[in-house]
């Protein structure tokens, strides 16, 4: 048994670590694998014993930006042991592994609920998350947007292009992460919206529209990108990241923490409110 780094291309090793991830939550990385290639940013730190990967924790090098100050972190995810394997202490011997090379790093993830108890043990604090919303009413036409697919190359370009953030709170550098939620679960919403040169992604679930994504070069006033957004029915958005560069006043509405809990570790200075991007959560 022992534990494996990798953060290149290698077939073998993402079969182990697809076999593994279905195992535990069951669904494949195989799409994520096939579009784009491992990144010096993104880190896999697995244990494996014949053959076998036991179990896997992730490492994503992520650029943040908080109060308009930048900021090195990494992203912990894919914390995953086999059913057959837990009770060997195999997750704790790789987050001790893991933050051993990375000792003055701030740290944060995203944990499932059923292991909130876990992180605690290594120095993590759980956070306060928000979510940013406001109340209205849109009733547009839903054929007003051109569609994009996530590989079509206009899309991939504006996805990998300069863009507007956030001065709250962002994350600049998780194009790789934001495909992988394209693909499992936006691939049928994104929206290019030509009269203004932007692209949204957005879903809607009865009345509650999640815009989770605006890419766009320049500021673009929320009072615009409402008229164009193709939704009907719509009386509440939801804002799946800090919106300050909209014009937005959301209101922020504390999240529930049972259901998403947040963990830090290190020196951060997170504002009062805020919120990660949900396009670059692991």
């Amino acid at each position: 048994m022992e534990i494996i780094f990798n953060n290149r291309n290698n077939p073998a090793y993402e079969t182990m670590f697809n076999d593994l991830i279905q195992d535990v939550f069951g669904f494949s990385f195989a799409p994520w694998f096939e579009h784009l290639p491992w990144e010096n940013c993104y880190e896999s730190h697995s244990i494996v014993e014949n053959g076998v990967m036991l179990s896997n924790v992730c490492v994503y090098k992520a650029d943040i930006v908080i109060n308009g100050k930048g900021l090195q972190a990494i992203q912990l995810g894919a914390v995953a042991t086999r059913k057959s394997a837990r009770g060997r202490g195999l997750s704790r011997m790789l987050m001790e592994h893991i933050l051993s090379l990375y000792p003055n790093t701030p740290v944060y993830l995203y944990a499932n609920p059923s292991v909130v108890g876990f992180y605690p043990r290594f120095g993590f604090k759980q956070a306060p998350m928000y979510k940013p919303e406001i109340g209205l009413k849109i009733d547009n036409d839903p054929a007003k947007a051109i569609k994009y697919n996530f590989d079509d190359p206009s899309f991939v370009s504006v996805l990998n292009g300069e863009r507007c953030r956030s001065n709250i709170v962002d994350c600049i550098n998780s194009q790789p992460i934001q495909m992988f939620h394209l693909m499992a679960s936006y691939s049928n919403h994104i929206y290019h919206l030509p009269s203004l040169d932007i692209v949204v992604i957005a879903k809607q679930k009865d009345k509650r529209l999640l815009l989770a994504d605006v890419i766009a070069k320049k500021p673009v006033a929320f009072e615009l990108i409402k008229q164009e957004l193709p939704f009907a029915g719509v009386d509440t958005v939801e804002f799946g990241f800090c919106p300050d560069w909209l014009g937005v006043e959301p209101t922020w509405v504390l999240q529930d923490t049972d259901k998403e809990p947040f963990f830090i570790k290190g020196d951060w200075d997170l504002p009062e409110k805020y919120r990660f991007p949900v396009m670059s959560e692991t």
